[in-house]
């Protein structure tokens, strides 16, 4: 299985040589009898010292770890290398009495405890956006995807895009980041799994509106006084606008940075200016555009979206497919007509189906409408091998039930919630516990669907050779 990374053949004139995905998943860590713990550095520490080659490291909070792979061409299957990189954190944290909870909201209340960085550059994220609001950021965990930006476009010594005039891949380029805005609304749908925040129903995607925050999503989070690094932006109609955005973004940083007036290095903190971004959706200095706004979910779910974010992509680079927001998109979102895909105006994106993500989910009849038009679209550009890892996208869409609104549905036939919708620290406990085990259920069985995944294209190229 090629979720990334194995080499495929392609015309010179084609914008990739290979199409390359990279994952990123950050992960609670619990104790044995479901309290929030605050053990990550320890326990980082013990899986390097049996497992040196786990691509695993701290994130701002103490109770979270981040397993990564990114995009390279000598890199293993990003698919297996993540089941197998989670078998091994699974085996210490065991052995260390911990455990992992899968979504991106811990049921109950937990303290705000950041990890101490040597460059300072959490210390410096919190004064700037404020004390109240980056505490937030401790208390959630995402998914990140990366897929590898067309060929042409980056340059990977400066870390930066290149400037390119009258370029197809330039539009490639352009046709690719505003697509990834697009989907925002229906990826975040697909891998919402933070319900309850702060032992508190918040929302169907609690995390979405606590780490975005913002007027158009009504909720004081921890990008709320800095939306231009941390909200879902506006498409980009030429590569001198996208640029401009970035140079711009990053001076804006820059200076908050220096009026922060705290002792680090700022030129080593933020040595490029895409240092300076956490918009759901960025170009990476890894030379990647990277969806960064999901929920962690589990595996399974983490690598049908995978599928289909990988799919679309690669049939937009590698024929050219012009990405038009239009009002024709409203309506016929992703419909594909002579090479061009239309999609919604950002306004329409950002201002009603982001927010109906956050707040309504599945409830929402245009966003599941604009959902199934997604998946239409990305499942009609997936080989059928991968079908096994996309067929529980297709159920959750056809049930119209998130992971969300399963977690909501489990609190209530179990009687865990109070009248008020909250979870007590003893109910956030048995959840913590009862989820953390689905997810290695749910390791085992996507560990499976991956191997004959990977048996069938092993035999399919033995045949054809």
């Amino acid at each position: 299985m090629h979720l990334i990374n194995l080499a495929e053949k392609q015309n010179d004139k084609k914008p990739l040589k290979r199409s390359m995905t990279g994952l990123e998943i950050e992960l609670h860590i619990i104790d044995n009898e479901g309290n929030i713990s605050y053990k990550s550095l320890n326990l980082i520490n013990e899986i390097k010292k049996k497992y040196p080659n786990v691509a695993v490291v701290k994130e701002c909070g103490l109770n979270v770890i981040e397993l990564c792979c990114y995009p390279h061409k000598d890199a293993n299957n990003p698919a297996i290398e993540i089941i197998t990189s989670l078998e091994k954190i699974i085996e210490v944290a065991e052995k260390n009495k911990l455990k992992l909870y899968p979504f991106s909201t811990y049921p109950g209340k937990i303290e705000s405890r950041i990890t101490p960085h040597p460059d300072g550059r959490y210390i410096i994220q919190e004064k700037i956006l404020g004390a109240k609001n980056f505490c937030h950021a401790t208390k959630v965990t995402g998914f990140h995807h990366h897929y590898a930006l067309p060929k042409g476009v980056f340059d990977h010594k400066t870390k930066s895009l290149k400037i390119l005039v009258n370029s197809k891949l330039k539009r490639s380029l352009l046709s690719s980041y505003n697509f990834a805005i697009a989907i925002d609304p229906i990826i975040t749908l697909l891998t919402q799994s933070s319900p309850f925040f702060e032992g508190n129903m918040l929302a169907k995607n609690s995390r979405m509106i606590v780490y975005r925050g913002g007027k158009k999503l009504g909720y004081p989070g921890v990008y709320s006084n800095f939306q231009q690094v941390g909200a879902l932006l506006p498409y980009e109609q030429t590569g001198t606008d996208l640029m401009k955005r970035i140079k711009n973004r990053h001076q804006n940083w820059m200076n908050a940075v220096e009026k922060a007036g705290v002792n680090a290095d700022i030129k080593k903190l933020c040595a490029y200016e895409l240092d300076s971004s956490w918009n759901p959706v960025k170009i990476n200095k890894h030379g990647t555009l990277e969806s960064r706004g999901m929920d962690m979910n589990y595996l399974s779910i983490i690598l049908g979206v995978s599928v289909l974010i990988k799919s679309s992509l690669k049939k937009i680079q590698r024929e050219f497919i012009e990405v038009l927001p239009s009002d024709i998109g409203i309506k016929q979102s992703f419909r594909l007509r002579n090479g061009i895909l239309y999609i919604p105006p950002h306004t329409h994106v950002r201002g009603i189906l982001q927010k109906a993500s956050a707040y309504e989910g599945f409830d929402n009849d245009e966003l599941h409408k604009y959902t199934q038009q997604f998946f239409r679209f990305a499942k009609s550009n997936t080989p059928k091998i991968y079908a096994p890892l996309l067929k529980q996208i297709e159920n959750m869409i056809e049930e119209r039930k998130s992971i969300s609104d399963k977690i909501v549905n489990f609190a209530k036939e179990n009687n865990l919630m109070d009248s008020k919708n909250g979870i007590s620290r003893e109910n956030a406990r048995i959840m913590a516990l009862h989820y953390s085990e689905e997810f290695e259920k749910d390791l085992r069985r996507t560990k499976a669907i991956v191997e004959k995944i990977r048996k069938k294209h092993q035999k399919s190229l033995s045949a054809a050779g």
